[in-house]
């Protein structure tokens, strides 16, 4: 499940097994996204797959009914938050 709030894009994986690499994910504006919360991390008693504060370039390539998409590597049972970087 993926959508988009005010500049944010929110990434749930809520698969018991499967982990997508480069899953393309629309978002609304170019640029770079930076990853602001992983529910895989450490802290909240994740297995760590992801870089924290990891930065996602956008492509100029429309997916998913936005402007723009990038690809992120999303584990099972994970979500993820992205904020627009200026």
């Amino acid at each position: 499940m993926v959508f988009d709030r005010a500049g944010v894009v929110f990434i749930f994986n809520f698969h018991a097994t499967n982990s997508y690499p480069d899953y393309r994910v629309g978002v609304p504006a170019s640029g770079k996204y930076k990853l602001v919360l992983d529910s895989d991390a450490e802290e909240f008693g994740g297995h760590k797959r992801i870089t924290p504060g990891c930065e996602y370039t956008v492509d100029e390539m429309s997916y998913n009914d936005r402007p723009y998409s990038t690809l992120v590597y999303i584990p099972c049972r994970t979500a993820l938050i992205l904020a627009h970087v200026d």
